[in-house]
């Protein structure tokens, strides 16, 4: 998929689907890159840290 190997550690992404409590739509920054999966951190409007989630590629995508 040409679209996971865009997301890198720093890219800033989007839940495709539900993960771990986080609704799709979900906006975090990819923190560890572990190959198939991501390490994302979910934060709020002032960048306080509220989560961080592993993800496997196929449920992100780059926010535009």
């Amino acid at each position: 998929m040409a679209v996971a190997h865009a997301i890198s550690e720093h890219s800033v992404v989007k839940l495709r689907e539900d993960v771990h409590g986080w609704p799709a739509g979900t906006v975090g920054t990819v923190v560890s890159d572990y190959g198939d999966v991501m390490l994302v951190e979910v934060s709020n409007e002032t960048g306080k840290a509220l989560d961080f989630v592993q993800v496997p590629v196929a449920k992100l995508e780059l926010k535009r």
